[in-house]
């Protein structure tokens, strides 16, 4: 998955002894990286929706890969990830889907 034409579908909790306030999730500022547990390459992704966020509990979110030259093909439905802000973990989540868009024109 080398172009960025999907959407991660996924659940994430954040840690209220990591953050001081939640993150919103709806505006497409909040750019965290995500990192697979076990693995150390930073993929960095754009969260586009989600539900409000309280902290310590598992909520629904939809993110958006923001780099052409990284490979994000490790992301498949029940891989688990960290959320990292600046070297600190914020978050872990779970991928639930992969959406792949379609191509504009074709049906």
């Amino acid at each position: 998955m080398s172009d960025l034409d999907f959407t991660i579908c996924c659940t994430v909790t954040f840690f209220s002894k990591k953050r001081r306030t939640p993150p919103n999730l709806n505006n497409g500022k909040y750019c965290p990286h995500l990192v697979i547990k076990g693995s150390d390459q930073l993929l960095g992704v754009n969260f586009i929706d989600g539900e409000d966020v309280t902290f310590d509990k598992p909520i629904g979110a939809n993110a958006l890969p923001l780099y052409e030259t990284v490979d994000y093909s490790a992301l498949q439905a029940g891989t688990e990830f960290l959320i990292m802000e600046s070297g600190n973990i914020v978050g872990e989540g779970i991928v639930k889907e992969i959406f792949q868009h379609k191509p504009h024109g074709r049906k």
